[in-house]
């Protein structure tokens, strides 16, 4: 009888020998079963590239964010200015400043106001002016003009005056100009080139619709004498700040937008399946197949035993 080989034998493991070759037909033993995918060609992905297209629209995102963020700023605190420092009459004002000459007349610098094109004048844009003018000396009348700067030059030729530059913007004594004359040849109110005045005690106000052109505004005691000292402010309605406000928030949340969407294909990978299963060119190898059985009654070498019953024969005896 055939017995297993002890553990640890070299002798490979398989079907008990056979005097006898498998019948026809039978495959021949291939040993135990594999365990796992049949055997093929295991290739890793293809190595991941960045094309010069992803570098350049990751350039491209990264850079739109510096004109976006100023867009947004911009226009931030443009919505603020309108929503909060607007006034109840809805002017928008600088601060109040103290202004004060020795000589006959305040005097701003040449106002010029062109907007470079013939579609948009200036009172779209500013709206309507307005210069309010507080006497600082008790009991004395004060004159607020605005004039074309070829005839406000023309009157105060040769009168003592001061020029004020960057009026309303926290003007300082730096920005004051003490031109030397005499007085003017009579008082301003009885002048007739004023494009708009206000002439009276206490405070005056002086609303103005601009327009292209060069202007100049003049403020004076109303009849012409020296030593002029008043607190002023200019406002006007800006009806445009609120539009430009939110195309610049608008503008800049398109430019996010599409800094945004840039980055993410430039960044976004496609999916790749972590390992590639090449068959192998003449398909998978076949399972094996235990052999045919084999009747033992009818092989060659069967040896026939002896019967149940029946007195074994001497092999002496002849």
């Amino acid at each position: 009888m055939a017995t297993d080989p002890p553990i640890g034998d070299p002798r490979p493991v398989g079907p008990p020998p056979s005097h006898q070759p498998p019948p026809a037909g039978a495959p021949p033993y291939a040993g135990p079963p594999q365990a796992g995918p049949p055997p093929g060609a295991w290739m890793p992905p293809p190595p991941r590239r960045t094309s010069a297209g992803r570098v350049i629209a990751a350039v491209v995102g990264a850079l739109l964010f510096l004109p976006a963020l100023g867009l947004l700023a911009g226009g931030g605190v443009l919505l603020w200015v309108d929503q909060r420092e607007r006034a109840d009459d809805g002017y928008l004002y600088t601060a109040s400043d103290t202004f004060a000459t020795p000589g006959h007349a305040l005097v701003t610098e040449t106002i010029d106001l062109d907007t470079g094109a013939d579609w948009v004048g200036a009172s779209a844009a500013l709206g309507t002016a307005r210069v309010e003018v507080t006497t600082a000396e008790p009991g004395t009348d004060v004159f607020v003009g605005i004039a074309p700067a070829a005839d406000a030059a023309a009157y105060l030729a040769g009168v003592q005056r001061t020029v004020v530059d960057d009026l309303g913007l926290d003007t300082s004594a730096a920005d004051q100009e003490l031109l030397a004359g005499g007085a003017p040849s009579g008082p301003p109110a009885d002048q007739d080139f004023w494009t708009v005045q206000a002439t009276g005690p206490g405070t005056q106000q002086l609303s103005w619709e601009p327009d292209d052109g060069s202007w100049t505004l003049v403020v004076m005691n109303a009849d012409g004498s020296a030593g002029v000292a008043v607190d002023a402010r200019i406002g006007a309605t800006l009806p445009a700040l609120t539009g430009l406000a939110w195309g610049l928030l608008g503008g800049g949340l398109v430019l996010v937008g599409l800094a945004v969407l840039l980055l993410v294909l430039a960044l976004r990978r496609p999916a790749v399946p972590r390992y590639a299963w090449t068959p192998p060119p003449g398909g998978p190898p076949p399972g094996w197949a235990p052999p045919a059985p084999v009747d033992r009654s009818s092989a060659a070498d069967a040896q026939r035993g002896p019967t149940i019953g029946s007195t074994p024969r001497d092999p002496r005896s002849g």
